[in-house]
């Protein structure tokens, strides 16, 4: 029988000398989340790691993936005040990878029925609510804070209602079609600051692609594309702000015709979709396209590596931002003053014909879809083509963290 392996010396400080007369603890410490030791295990007697917090933030939103983008810049805004800061990001458990990658979040709680129990027990300097979820808004009144602004539910009548002069106008963006889609003219990302207190001065989205999503990326595209490569984004939550399949089959033909390579992503609801249009489109030119199913994360990194993105008011836009691609927006029934930041200047927006539009809540058709039918496929691929000659040294993009000589094989 082999002898066991002799142990390693003991770890400095898990060392004698800490005994219950130098016990201490910091529970102020950003490092130590509640009801178990820090994330390092250490006790806090000379840990050089001690990181005390002085202004703890809640910021409540379930939301969408794209609104996980458009508010992170404000977490950043935040610590720019207080250095210090511990923020707290309550949302639902599909949008937790996008936070996941704000390194200014440092807390993602996920909402469910522990949270709920948990957050009423916990102080906070401030609590800003987006949250027009009732079960969610609700938490706000129950939360100890110094101050609160947003949205909370209940009251007198048992309804949203907003906190702060701030939240006004952002209250009426979430229950009043006309509001939203004729009288306002901010983007969200512009009332998330506001209801927070802060003026919105062009701060960038913050997506910080972990490197084995990098890597994975860079394998599935492979060798090197000699001409651009072009992002089909064919994906939405909405079905009103989906572009008909055959419309993506015409671009995408258009597209391989003049020597582009296509990558096509969506969601998991448009994943027959997708290798349908795979399929029909590999039969024109196998080598000009690539798709399979992405996690978040790598769908984050995969916009990174294109040179134009194609998409509808949806997650993939707010990735083409983040990353400052490029970008042909087909616009239904969305107001662009809500979703296009205006210092923004690489944007190309096809916006619906029909009457309707722009129409926030579908209250005329029920939602039934085919808002964006009227926007034509040669008039997108007519931008795409502006959006490359605008560079006439034209060549393939590559991610930030390659341009800046940083192999994601290596990280």
């Amino acid at each position: 029988m082999n002898p066991l392996p002799a142990l390693p010396p003991p770890h400095r400080y898990l060392a004698p000398q800490f005994t219950d007369d130098n016990f201490a603890w910091h529970g102020d410490c950003r490092h130590f989340e509640g009801g178990l030791p820090c994330k390092f295990w250490r006790p806090c007697v000379g840990c050089d790691l001690y990181d005390p917090v002085d202004h703890r933030v809640l910021i409540v939103m379930l939301g969408l993936h794209g609104d996980m983008l458009i508010a992170s810049p404000l977490p950043a805004r935040i610590k720019r005040d207080h250095p210090r800061a511990h923020i707290t990001w309550l949302t639902d458990e599909a949008h937790a990878p996008v936070l996941r990658m704000n390194p200014y979040v440092d807390r993602v709680l996920i909402f469910d029925w522990r949270a709920a129990a948990q957050l009423p027990s916990e102080t906070y300097d401030a609590v800003y609510s987006f949250e027009r979820e009732p079960a969610a808004a609700a938490l706000v009144e129950r939360i100890p804070a110094a101050h609160k602004a947003g949205l909370a539910y209940g009251g007198p009548n048992n309804t949203l209602y907003a906190i702060g002069e701030a939240a006004h106008h952002f209250f009426k963006m979430n229950i009043w079609n006309d509001y939203r889609t004729i009288v306002n003219t901010k983007t969200w990302t512009e009332l998330y600051f506001e209801v927070a207190g802060y003026v919105y001065d062009a701060e960038p989205y913050v997506l910080q692609i972990p490197p084995a999503a990098q890597r994975r990326v860079r394998g599935l595209l492979g060798a090197e594309w000699p001409g651009p490569r072009i992002l089909l984004n064919v994906g939405s939550s909405l079905i009103t702000k989906m572009w008909p399949e055959d419309h993506w089959l015409s671009l995408g033909r258009g597209l391989l015709s003049r020597g582009y390579q296509i990558v096509i992503t969506g969601g998991p609801k448009e994943e027959q979709m997708c290798q349908r249009l795979s399929a029909a489109l590999a039969a024109q030119d196998a080598d000009g396209v690539r798709y399979t199913p992405l996690s978040v994360e790598e769908f984050c990194a995969v916009a990174a590596y294109c040179d134009v993105i194609v998409t509808g008011d949806t997650f993939g836009f707010h990735v083409a931002l983040a990353h400052e691609r490029p970008c042909v927006l087909i616009l239904g029934p969305s107001n662009g003053a809500e979703v296009i930041p205006k210092h923004v200047r690489t944007v190309a927006t096809l916006r619906s014909t029909l009457p309707c539009a722009p129409c926030a809540h579908q209250i005329g058709c029920g939602g039934v879809g085919g808002c964006t039918s009227t926007i034509q496929p040669r008039a997108v691929l007519a931008d795409v083509d502006r959006h490359l000659q605008a560079s006439n040294d034209f060549r393939p993009r590559l991610p930030a963290w390659e341009d800046a000589g940083r192999s994601p094989a290596t990280d």
